[in-house]
């Protein structure tokens, strides 16, 4: 779903503090913005995010309002990812 430019500017302004988040706590992030290295494609989706740190991963998606319902196959894709392997996780953020 094509997200509103308010929608668009709060899921980036969402998907920069996960980064920021992460950065700081020492994990190399991938992130789908520009001027970052974007993160892989997991069963045809690419996640807004994806941290790792040692063998940990999280692989996070921000959803809007708008989004979350409507992007739901990425989620379950994103979510059944995750629970291939204890060390990584999947988290939604809602902005």
């Amino acid at each position: 779903m094509k997200k509103t430019k308010t929608g668009q500017k709060k899921h980036d302004n969402g998907v920069l503090k996960s980064v920021e988040y992460y950065k700081s706590i020492g994990y190399k992030v991938f992130a789908d913005l520009p001027n970052y290295e974007k993160p892989k494609k997991i069963s045809g989706f690419i996640p807004d995010v994806i941290a790792r740190k040692g063998r940990k991963e999280v692989i996070i998606e921000v959803e809007t309002k708008k989004t979350l319902v409507s992007d739901q196959d990425q989620q379950e894709a994103f979510k059944k990812y995750a629970n291939k392997s204890s060390n990584r996780k999947f988290r939604k953020k809602i902005v």
